[in-house]
């Protein structure tokens, strides 16, 4: 059999002229709304931005195997995430082009891939491809995909100022190429399995930026032994960066007996401090030598009480690089760490001194990672609990090291602020699983930075709120959004439109209605209520209270009717699979029983005895008037 590669555009891969299986060794879809978004993110840049170029999105590694009836099926062994994706992405389009506003032809598209052993899959995937999912026996992740690109595609398209959703799929459905690569027909797959694996790590994009930033300043050895320094002490994002120095130069750098101040002006006053010996020879090395792996300093930690595990970061380093390059150069540089090494070398290009940058960039990231540590919430896990904290080093005497609130003088004395904080930053976090649409950690970092040694916990909270309100009233409601950077880095978090400038008709769209709006509404009632058995989760999932396909002897209420606001909640994934198609009494029973409830939005309508469509108008005005502020 021919070994051939064959590259493939996508209306080739999915019309139907070849068939594709998932088989049974492979595990079943896992892609979530974090892994759609960098893929649809990904293909929008390249269309927006090399049009006439096409654009490999990766392999489809397959097996050809002879079927009575469709004569060859291509199992797929690896791709299949990718595969499965596209597959749902069309079939989004398919269905909603009259929502979307585009008028391709989307005819050609066949569906083509199938589940061997997975009946549940296979029928949702065929349920999705004719636009609904009414077997209650659904696989929750293709369905919750299904839901997640339709939102993905309208929230990305939305912050394209030079593609259209026409321009989108044009490229997608043409320029966007994926290597169709068979096996030979006696490959042992167990094997193969193995080698894959089993493949080497590729040299970080981050490690490569070191590498040549460090090159810049490679003839002073004193700032390249900082630079290191900084580099490794902020790019555990799991630690708090005090602990990336020996003790003594925790001292000197974030405040003698104290470890909570950052007491150096500028890269040269650490340069200083951290340089009183001079540096031997086998610490000189080369950036040639980091970019290859050697060890580059010896780590001189002699006291570090911390628990590696304790924190788990919002955000890994080479996003935060980027959220640092924005913070110092104030301009709209794009969030995506796929690009990282491509927004420092246009950088760069603009740079006269490019030492300069460097060191300043130096300082700057120990700066923020001291600000983000101090400021911005972590996923904590202490004593058999997983709860969000907001928490700053404290040094006691002794050498006594512990956490307490970011806000308070101590653990028995906390402002009262440090929780609405906390909640306020878990609603945005929440909100954007995806790095490259946290912005409002961008925003965080921006405020903290310029209030730098004067954080009050009463002015952090009001920033937040406003800033909050203006993602809802700028963004996600407006006629007219404003970009993020617009309200950030020029309005400032402070709101521009009124209430004459929203549409509201945008809560009215069942599953399209964005996570953060319901989010935010949870938050305002929180604030009313003060329930501490709350606390924000990863909850993606719009639920219809009011079932969109009712069981039967339940009256359906209509499209429209259901997917008004007063009728939607956010809840897990998981749960919404469970409840679906029950009728309200059956999901008032279930959360009842279980002595659970997923949202204060549908907290408030477990309440209710009855559910009706005057119910679901009058809750749906309640909530509206809520959320902006009436």
């Amino acid at each position: 059999m021919p070994n051939n590669l064959t590259p493939l555009n996508i209306s080739e891969l999915l019309n139907g002229n070849s068939h594709y299986s998932i088989p049974i060794y492979q595990r079943n879809y896992a892609w979530g709304e974090k892994e759609i978004t960098q893929l649809i993110q990904d293909i929008s840049d390249y269309a927006e931005k090399n049009s006439n170029k096409d654009y490999y999105i990766g392999t489809l590694v397959v097996y050809e195997r002879k079927d009575e009836v469709k004569n060859l099926i291509y199992e797929t062994i690896d791709g299949q995430q990718r595969l499965t994706t596209l597959t749902i992405l069309l079939s989004t389009l398919k269905n909603n082009k009259s929502k979307l506003n585009f008028t391709n032809d989307i005819s050609w598209f066949k569906l083509n891939l199938a589940f061997d052993s997975r009946i549940k899959s296979t029928e949702t995937l065929q349920n999705v491809y004719d636009g609904y999912v009414s077997n209650h026996n659904f696989n929750t992740e293709i369905k919750s995909a299904y839901e997640d690109c339709l939102k993905i595609l309208e929230r990305v398209i939305k912050d394209k100022k030079n593609l259209t959703i026409q321009q989108f799929c044009d490229y997608l459905f043409q320029k966007v190429l994926i290597l169709r690569v068979p096996v030979p027909a006696d490959t042992d797959l167990n094997h193969y399995f193995e080698i894959m694996n089993s493949r080497g790590e590729q040299l970080e994009k981050h490690e490569v930026l070191k590498a040549k930033l460090l090159e810049i300043i490679s003839t002073n050895d004193a700032e390249t032994k900082t630079f290191n320094q900084v580099w490794e002490a902020c790019s555990n994002m799991e630690k708090y960066v005090q602990y990336g120095f020996t003790v003594p130069e925790r001292n000197q750098i974030f405040g003698n007996n104290d470890w909570n101040k950052l007491e150096i002006k500028s890269f040269d006053d650490l340069t200083a401090k951290l340089n009183n010996n001079q540096i031997s020879d086998n610490q000189k090395l080369s950036a040639f030598d980091i970019l290859k792996g050697q060890k580059t300093f010896q780590n001189k930690n002699e006291q570090d009480n911390e628990n590696p595990d304790r924190f788990n970061s919002v955000i890994n380093f080479p996003n935060f690089l980027l959220h640092v390059l924005r913070v110092q150069l104030k301009t709209d540089i794009p969030l995506d760490d796929k690009r990282l090494l491509d927004t420092f070398e246009d950088t760069l290009k603009n740079e006269t001194d490019k030492a300069n940058f460097v060191k300043t960039f130096a300082f700057n990231l120990l700066k923020c990672k001291f600000l983000f540590d101090n400021y911005v919430i972590k996923r904590e896990f202490l004593n058999g609990t997983d709860n969000w904290s907001l928490k700053r080093l404290k040094w006691y005497n002794g050498n006594k090291v512990s956490y307490v609130n970011s806000f308070g003088v101590d653990e028995l004395n906390d402002d009262a602020n440090n929780k609405t904080i906390l909640m306020l930053l878990a609603m945005f976090h929440v909100s954007t699983p995806t790095l490259v649409y946290k912005h409002w950690l961008n925003a965080t970092l921006k405020y903290s930075f310029e209030n730098f040694g004067q954080m009050e916990s009463d002015k952090y909270t009001t920033y937040l709120k406003t800033l909050a309100k203006s993602f809802l009233f700028d963004r996600f409601l407006a006629n007219s959004p404003k970009d993020y950077f617009e309200i950030i880095y020029t309005n400032l978090g402070i709101t521009k439109n009124t209430e004459d400038d929203l549409d509201i008709s945008k809560l009215d769209q069942g599953t399209s209605v964005e996570n953060f709006v319901f989010n935010y509404l949870d938050f305002l009632l929180w604030q009313d209520q003060n329930d501490d058995n709350f606390k924000f989760t990863f909850r993606s999932s719009v639920e219809h209270y009011y079932p969109q396909n009712p069981l039967e002897g339940l009256e359906p209420l209509g499209q429209t009717n259901v997917d008004k606001f007063g009728n939607l909640c956010l809840i897990s994934n998981n749960t919404n699979s469970r409840l679906w198609n029950l009728p309200p009494d059956g999901k008032k029973s279930y959360f009842l029983n279980t002595n659970t409830y997923e949202s204060l939005k549908q907290k408030i309508m477990l309440r209710e005895p009855k559910w009706t469509l005057t119910d679901i108008e009058k809750h749906g005005n309640e909530m509206t008037n809520k959320l902006i502020g009436k």
